[in-house]
């Protein structure tokens, strides 16, 4: 059995990697526009993000917009092939064909054939951990093939819900014969039988042994590590007059010009990636709300007395069928407002008919009360009608994100004569 050493420290300097990145962007989608590869062992001295981005024509020239930008750590052990990345930096002969691209390069996450998926594992990991609820999948939501963020704005339609729902809240206890349960027995077994393996030499390296071969000291134990925010930008902005470049036609677009830095130290302690997506947001207007939540606080329950502050119960009221501010509601048995909610994170207000194309109105909640995630059509909506099929339904982004990390990596290369 080989002996594993651990190589000698050397002397830290520092690599200046930049990514560049250009996108075209549907309102709404997740998209990734950076994957950096990281080291254990490595510190992460600061970054620098500048991006440029402006939109298509739109519908309106009033209503704001936000831009985000996510940058993420992501370490093996976050990813959804933990296991497998984990076996590959000890295995050489470890087989990963299960997380190559089968047989075309992928445009949106711009994998070249048969290489690894990386970006699509980051942005699983992500999309579960910042941009979903409990219960939801990351691809439950997608807007052009891509995961859609939700709208991102707290309001008292988040914890609206049809009456059914509500009744059905009772719990329920599953027989493990119904259903495949791993029980904790069995993984203390399998446990047991790893570690007789390991004190018997039959096992040569453990991951703990591969991330102490770079210096880092670190015990491998418990709940596996989520990607950890880095650093994370908002910026909100207006509409402004433009011309189309099409056919000289005023309109109003929005842009933005980005350039943040994040210059706290972040130490890698596993091989991972740093990961940026961005998500354009605009201004949430419900166009299936024709009503004031205020207006259903017609009885004494409703305006939720002391006495029975501590039952939170008290404040959800149930709107029959077709009344109240969402009457196309679907079901049958009417639905249910939190009226504390509305206390909390306020309402909308409109005075005109909400079928207005220049009012950046979203048909959201939808029928069925689903109130989170907009769908491939409201993101089209948004913009100038496009007849002529010249794609006039984006948002596009250039930039570049500098990294300094400092790390024992060097280059190698010969020097080109000038």
């Amino acid at each position: 059995m080989a002996i594993l050493q651990e190589v000698g420290r050397h002397a830290r300097k520092m690599r200046r990697p930049q990514h560049r990145f250009q996108l075209r962007v549907r309102p709404w989608q997740i998209q990734p526009f950076l994957i950096a590869p990281v080291l254990p062992g490595e510190t992460m001295r600061n970054l620098l993000l500048q991006s440029r981005v402006v939109s298509d024509p739109l519908q309106s020239p009033l209503v704001g917009w936000w831009c985000e930008f996510y940058v993420f750590y992501c370490p093996h052990r976050s990813l959804p092939g933990a296991a497998d990345f984990m076996d590959m930096m000890i295995d050489p002969s470890k087989d990963l064909s299960g997380y190559k691209q089968a047989s075309a390069p992928d445009v949106d996450t711009y994998t070249p054939e048969a290489g690894m998926k990386w970006v699509d594992q980051c942005l699983e990991a992500v999309c579960h951990e910042y941009f979903r609820n409990e219960g939801e999948d990351w691809e439950d939501f997608l807007i052009d093939g891509k995961p859609a963020a939700s709208i991102n704005q707290d309001s008292w339609l988040d914890s609206a819900m049809n009456a059914g729902d509500y009744t059905a809240l009772d719990i329920e206890l599953i027989d493990a014969a119904d259903t495949d349960v791993l029980m904790a027995s069995e993984v203390e077994a399998g446990m047991r039988q790893w570690y007789l393996l390991r004190q018997q030499g039959l096992t040569q390296m453990s991951y703990e042994d591969y991330l102490n071969s770079y210096g880092v000291r670190r015990q491998i134990e418990g709940v596996a590590p989520v990607p950890e925010l880095i650093r994370y930008v908002r910026d909100w902005t207006y509409p402004t007059n433009t011309i189309d470049p099409e056919d000289g036609a005023p309109s109003s677009a929005v842009s933005w010009v980005v350039a943040e830095r994040a210059d706290k130290d972040r130490f890698f302690s596993e091989p991972g990636f740093i990961f940026g997506v961005t998500v354009c947001r605009p201004k949430f207007y419900s166009s299936t709300q024709t009503g004031n939540v205020a207006s259903m606080m017609n009885d004494a329950y409703t305006w939720l007395p002391a006495v029975l502050s501590d039952d939170p119960s008290t404040s959800l009221k149930l709107i029959p069928a077709m009344e109240g501010p969402l009457p196309s509601n679907a079901d049958s048995d009417g639905y249910y407002i939190d009226i504390r909610d509305l206390l909390m994170y306020g309402d909308q207000f409109i005075n005109f008919a909400l079928d207005q194309t220049d009012a950046g109105l979203v048909a959201l909640p939808t029928t069925g009360l689903q109130k989170r995630y907009p769908t491939e059509d409201m993101s089209e909506d948004l913009f100038i009608d496009n007849t002529d099929g010249s794609g006039k339904t984006r948002v596009r982004y250039d930039g570049v994100v500098s990294l300094h990390i400092a790390t024992t990596v060097r280059d190698f290369s010969p020097t080109t004569p000038a």
